[in-house]
């Protein structure tokens, strides 16, 4: 009897795994079959615009059966029909509704649920058939700018020099050296150009003699109403494949698809500089692609981009050669683009002088990195000849990657022994005081600071911290408190548009946007080397520089850290229903210190980006140790931020953790 129950238990067993079988190889089975197409993609491809279709070469007689499809990069599948022995056609006629664009796009093919990527393919938009377009006498560059096939009047395109307006017809021509090798246009309010990946589709390269004319169009598709917008100013990203950026990375991005999906109205995205790190293109293999490629994981943004010094090849010497490759695979280096009544105006202020031969660490050839903040002349007069098409009523937002001025207002584009730094300075000033007022949003710095001079020269700068904040060193080694040197949280910029009106927000990647500022209870806060430097030697011990923290204090003062803090802004405490006297003071903040440079020291190793003092820090004095304080913080548009601070208030890491 027992050797029939299990006979019986082993023949029903063998059974329900035999009737399983099918679905569970089923994947394998799936891939195995998309393992057997062969197709050949072509490294490049001219597409007449408007065209139906497009062919691939079947190979080995490996073709694809009936339902596959084909995808480039993240735009809709496309359908498959005359699949033949050695041929098969992709159906693209609905990707011109997008519009497709010309680009070098990944191809996929894909079955059911299952995906396969198959290589890249440069796709060029030809002119439609029949198109009989020529060029006009000295043009060397033209083109059109369409919308659904229609043309687009009055666009400016350029190629960094020279600027010129498409007809009423979308037709452009212009006189180009092709010194950039690259065209681009600046996108008009109404229009939304097509993405891939990240990117905005606005320039094109060149790849004729100077001489020689060749065409360039564009595609452009209707936006909706973008009187009010939001556009989200992105600094100091800094991936490099270390200090575990790349998760890190992905709590940014998890935050930035929340908070976008959150907003009305349209949104997009402008980096500031510093996307990557020079330093680790080789010796961590992490580049522009790479970043491009993470960065992909954003949803539904488009994401203009902005140049940094980092983001300058130290493989290279002099300014032109560093970005040759950033001009071919993100952007041109300065361009311009309209949303809205708003003119966006990008700029290179980054002068590579590049000169000094050295090695990277990998021992390879490399230049040491040296460059100027600085406007070269050529973009002044290219910038001049960019605003000259917009009408003096405008708002103008101006984004670059080092701040024009130091948070106390002076330049800092600066050099005794280069006086046309300064002048340069000036002279982009001047430009920009024919506006009403001009923001100009910056980095470089990863920390935050705003210089207002719309009463001297209708200029506000707004450096507006970092992504990365202390380089993701800082929550690398303590774990939830990701902040930048003056104890910033890592984030991003939020910039409200409501028709000609800007409004700004700083948003902290994982928090809340009312989350604008710290309290610190100075009567809990103790920093020494020997509490937070244990196992460090007498020279890194002597490294640790704590300031006004070092000494116990039994004082009841309080400290509030108000990082995107502007005259306008008013901070406010309160105990017991009294208001104190609250100073405006200079303090390094005391959580960086503990959380980064400590930790760093303690390892004995160097705190290569050290805690800094900052200006936007707050002092005031309650009646004692114990006192409840309510604080209250209002900014210049009227939104009010709060906290009640129970004291004695501990100093940890832990307490902060965001």
């Amino acid at each position: 009897m027992k050797n029939f129950r299990y006979i019986s238990f082993a023949f029903a067993l063998t059974l329900f795994i035999s009737l399983l079988a099918p679905s569970c190889k089923q994947p394998d089975q799936v891939e195995a079959s998309l393992n057997d197409v062969q197709f050949a993609i072509p490294e490049k491809l001219e597409v007449p615009y408007g065209s139906e279709a497009i062919t691939f070469r079947v190979q080995f007689g490996k073709k694809p059966s009936e339902g596959d499809r084909i995808a480039f990069g993240q735009l809709p599948d496309c359908p498959l029909f005359h699949i033949g022995e050695s041929s098969f056609k992709v159906d693209i006629s609905s990707l011109w509704d997008i519009p497709l664009s010309s680009g070098t796009y990944t191809v996929a093919i894909k079955r059911g649920s299952q995906s396969q990527k198959r290589g890249e393919m440069q796709i060029v938009v030809s002119a439609a058939e029949g198109d009989e377009l020529q060029p006009a006498y000295g043009s060397t560059v033209y083109g059109k700018v369409m919308c659904s096939g229609e043309g687009v009047p009055d666009v400016a395109v350029s190629d960094g020099f020279e600027v010129v307006r498409t007809d009423k017809d979308g037709v452009y021509q212009l006189p180009s050296k092709k010194y950039h090798k690259y065209v681009f246009i600046s996108v008009p309010s109404g229009y939304e150009p097509p993405r891939q990946g990240i990117l905005p589709a606005i320039h094109a390269q060149l790849t004729k003699a100077a001489s020689a004319p060749e065409r360039v169009d564009f595609q452009l598709r209707k936006a909706p109403d973008q009187t009010d917008h939001t556009m989200l100013l992105i600094g100091d990203i800094h991936l490099a494949n270390r200090t575990n950026d790349r998760n890190q990375f992905k709590d940014f991005v998890n935050d930035i698809n929340a908070y976008s999906l959150s907003l009305g109205g349209p949104v997009y995205g402008l980096t500031l500089g510093d996307m990557t790190w020079d330093l680790y293109w080789e010796t961590n293999n992490y580049g522009y692609k790479d970043y491009l490629a993470d960065a992909k994981a954003i949803q539904g943004l488009t994401v203009y981009q902005t140049i940094g010094n980092h983001d300058h090849s130290m493989y290279l010497a002099g300014d032109f050669d560093t970005v040759a490759e950033y001009k071919q695979t993100v952007a041109p280096t300065y361009y311009s683009f309209n949303v809205g009544s708003v003119h966006y105006v990008v700029l290179d202020d980054v002068e590579c002088t590049n000169s000094e031969r050295t090695t990277d660490g990998n021992g390879k050839a490399c230049y040491v990195r040296t460059y100027d903040s600085n406007l070269v002349q050529e973009q002044l007069e290219w910038l001049a000849k960019d605003l000259s098409l917009v009408p003096k009523t405008s708002a103008v937002v101006v984004a670059m990657h080092i701040p024009l001025y130091n948070d106390s207002g002076t330049y800092r584009w600066y050099d005794k022994n280069k006086p046309q730094l300064k002048e340069h300075a000036q002279a982009l000033e001047n430009i920009l005081k024919q506006y009403p007022e001009a923001h100009v949003f910056t980095a470089h710095t990863h920390t935050l600071y705003n210089v207002d001079k719309r009463s001297s020269n209708k200029i506000y700068e707004h450096n507006s911290g970092s992504v990365c904040g202390t380089w993701w060193w800082s929550a690398s080694e303590t774990a939830g408190v990701h902040i930048g040197q003056d104890g910033s949280p890592g984030g991003y910029m939020s910039v409200s548009v409501k028709g000609g009106s800007l409004s700004w927000q700083f948003k902290a990647t994982g928090s809340p946007l009312e989350y604008q500022f710290r309290t610190y209870d100075r009567n809990s806060i103790y920093l020494t080397a020997g509490n937070y430097l244990p196992d460090a030697d007498a020279s890194h011990r002597a490294e640790f520089k704590p300031g006004l923290w070092g000494t116990a204090s039994s004082t009841n003062e309080v400290y509030v850290n108000v990082w995107n803090y502007d005259p306008s802004w008013k901070v406010e405490v309160s105990e017991n229903g009294k208001s104190l006297s609250v100073a405006r003071v200079t303090v390094p903040d005391p959580l960086h210190l503990i959380a980064y440079t400590a930790k760093r020291l303690n390892k004995n190793k160097t705190a290569s980006f050290p805690t800094t003092d900052n200006s936007h820090m707050f002092r005031a004095t309650a009646s004692s140790a114990t006192s409840t304080l309510e604080i209250k913080v209002t900014d210049a548009f009227g939104n009010v931020y709060t906290e009640t601070m129970e004291r004695p208030k501990p100093f940890n890491t832990d307490i902060y953790k965001h």
